[in-house]
């Protein structure tokens, strides 16, 4: 095995001048893309140089949508794609370095060019197969001085941008030097930031003109006064609209360097419990496993005008119920092309079929199990 099969069996850093800066959230994963490798609950990965693939384990993403996905296995290509390119090139570093002295690191991975905040210190060794593969196994590690090199050691940025990330939130991260870190969708769509790239890796005060002046002056203060400031008020945007938000600029310092601003925010109006809207609602309203056809929630008014039970909702797919096969269909075709056109369905209940039009929706598209929701009048 050369160094050079090495080389080719990990992706290369890019040289493209648009690449993602680094800390860069991910876009969601859209139904039948190959899984991606992540940092922040990463506990080892075995780079496998004849086949150019890559598998790996992470724990479960630590927010109420987590899904443990156990041992996930995709093209070197494919699992290093989320990755900024200088950690593909420190990855593809300590490969080499396994297959060439049998093992190497600790090197440190998701930090960014400068590490200002500390990523994860990972080693690799050298395993050889009897096949003749070589495989170089690497896994989380401070390195020979660690007492249990298998534990995981998770780095600080990892972990930050993986909850900014993860948040509903209107999230900001500045660092201590005053660079913009990490941005969630929230934020992004709030002070209405066309593409992350604009924003990230740039210092918080040249960037006034996309988000507008009074983030970047709270942020600022935050940072000179090494103080926190909590409050509500009128943020300006750049493009001379405004937004009213409830707000915590948290100052934060961890060890002699690491540190910034943390700014979280969210609508005055505050978050709303959007099962209890669900719930109030007059319309009946139902919610479809797409793939499976279950009927994952329906409101009140659902139960009553279909003559649901609780015990009727388990394991038991509509078109053995309430819709014919061909109409479940046509109303899932409908909400894939965005349809506003209610759908004439005939539905199936105790009092016998009744014709009703359905407003059709599909929600979490982008997951391996689309959400299907009908509305209809009572």
């Amino acid at each position: 095995m050369t160094l050079n099969e090495a080389q080719n069996a990990l992706p290369q850093q890019s040289q493209e001048s648009d690449a993602p800066p680094k800390g860069q959230a991910q876009s969601p994963k859209v139904q039948g893309e190959a899984p991606a490798l992540s940092l922040s609950g990463l506990q080892f990965f075995i780079a496998d140089i004849n086949k150019k693939t890559i598998l790996w384990h992470e724990v479960g993403s630590q927010n109420f949508d987590s899904q443990v996905k156990d041992l996930q296995e995709a093209s070197s290509n494919d699992a290093l794609r989320h990755l900024a390119p200088e950690d593909k090139k420190t990855i593809l570093r300590l490969v080499q370095g396994a297959i060439r002295e049998g093992q190497a690191g600790p090197f440190d991975v998701g930090g960014g060019p400068d590490h200002r905040i500390p990523g994860i210190p990972i080693v690799a060794y050298r395993h050889d197969l009897g096949d003749g593969r070589i495989l170089a196994i690497c896994f989380p590690s401070i390195g020979e001085s660690d007492d249990n090199p298998g534990k995981i050691a998770l780095g600080i940025a990892p972990i930050l941008q993986h909850f900014v990330a993860s948040s509903s939130r209107i999230v900001l991260l500045v660092d201590n030097f005053g660079y913009v870190r990490f941005a969630s969708d929230g934020f992004l769509r709030s002070f209405q930031i066309e593409d992350v790239r604009l924003i990230l890796g740039r210092n918080v005060a040249h960037i006034q003109n996309r988000v507008g002046r009074t983030i970047v002056s709270l942020t600022l203060a935050a940072l000179t006064r090494r103080a926190s400031a909590t409050g509500r008020g009128k943020f300006l945007l750049a493009a001379s609209d405004s937004i009213d938000l409830k707000y915590d600029a948290m100052y934060f310092r961890m060890g002699g360097t690491v540190g910034g601003v943390l700014f979280s925010a969210g609508h005055i109006g505050g978050d709303v419990n959007f099962a209890e809207v669900f719930e109030v609602c007059s319309a009946p309203m139902l919610v479809i496993n797409s793939q499976s056809r279950a009927i994952i929630a329906a409101n009140h008014a659902a139960m009553k005008t279909y003559s649901l039970t609780s015990e009727s909702l388990e394991d038991r797919a509509v078109t053995d119920s309430l819709f014919e096969d061909t109409d479940f269909q046509s109303m899932l075709g409908a909400a894939k092309q965005d349809s506003d056109v209610p759908l004439a369905v005939e539905v199936t209940t105790k009092t016998g079929k009744k014709k009703k039009r359905f407003k059709c929706s599909l929600i979490d598209s982008e997951t391996d199990e689309p959400k299907l929701i009908l509305e209809t009048r009572s």
